[in-house]
């Protein structure tokens, strides 16, 4: 359950780095797409650490995702460091996006170039397209590529069973909802044992993260039991997705609609194949 955010800027209390969520995750020892969880939070942490332009610009402030479904999710989490991250809906209109950049005292954004367009052009951003390999930092007339190859080296030290810190993990804009990272990560081990997720699972989400109710299901559970998220592609139907994925999924994770499409489909869908609902969060 998230509480509400008041939308002033966050003040950083010192905590243990192991009580964060993306710690947590690359314990796991999960997979997103062809990436193993623990390069893309070393590459986060490596980003954060190799640019000083973009600690100065999220100095007391927020970090904002706008993100498509993918490996730069669990860059961009780490990146943020335990500063809150406050998820930015890819759909919202330039003028709200204005407003929830505002409101909430975002930085500097995490975001891609295609979605970068829908920013205001004097804030902050980091373009994740090549990662985990690299990021384009753009603050102001400064456009800085950061190699962030020396992650492969870095050595995380994580705990999965860690109960979490009570700062904030993930703010969703929209809603204006909190979810601290014990929050998150209790979340995250309650629909692990709901819906038996295991290393070998395969997982297809169908909802973006950005979806309230969506980022536990269909990111973090699977990655703290050890599995593999899918990266999909956003066309195409649900269906179209789940016969293009080889080897198949074991689990699918979408909202009750698309849940309803795929348990209907003619009985192309395995019967081993594990629906998850997704339950929208206000």
């Amino acid at each position: 359950m998230g509480t509400h955010a008041d939308g002033s800027a966050i003040i950083l209390h010192h905590m243990d780095p192991l009580a964060l969520l993306p710690y947590a995750l690359a314990a796991g020892g999960g997979r997103v797409g062809s990436y193993e969880t623990a390069t893309l939070v070393a590459a986060g942490l490596t980003l954060l650490q190799r640019s000083a332009p973009l600690v100065r610009a999220l100095s007391g402030r927020r970090a904002g995702l706008l993100l498509r479904t993918g490996p730069e999710w669990v860059v961009a989490l780490a990146a943020s460091e335990g500063r809150g991250a406050v998820v930015l809906d890819p759909l919202v209109d330039r003028e709200h996006m204005v407003i929830h950049i505002t409101t909430y005292g975002i930085g500097a954004v995490f975001t891609t170039t295609t979605l970068a367009e829908r920013l205001p052009a004097d804030i902050p951003v980091v373009l994740l397209d090549e990662a985990p390999a690299r990021a384009r930092i753009v603050v102001g007339a400064r456009d800085v590529t950061v190699d962030l190859g020396s992650h492969f080296g870095l050595d995380l030290a994580g705990d999965t069973t860690v109960q979490g810190a009570e700062e904030e993990g993930v703010l969703y804009a929209a809603q204006g909802t909190v979810h601290t990272h014990r929050q998150l990560l209790a979340e995250a081990r309650r629909d692990m044992e709901r819906h038996q997720f295991t290393p070998v699972d395969r997982t297809l989400t169908l909802v973006p993260l950005s979806t309230p109710g969506t980022l536990s299901g269909g990111l973090l559970a699977p990655l703290l039991a050890g599995g593999f998220v899918h990266v999909h592609a956003s066309e195409g139907s649900a269906m179209d997705q789940i016969n293009h994925m080889y080897p198949p999924p074991t689990m699918v994770v979408g909202d009750a609609a698309t849940i309803h499409d795929v348990r209907h489909h003619d009985g192309i869908v395995s019967e081993q194949i594990h629906t998850v609902t997704t339950t929208p969060q206000s």
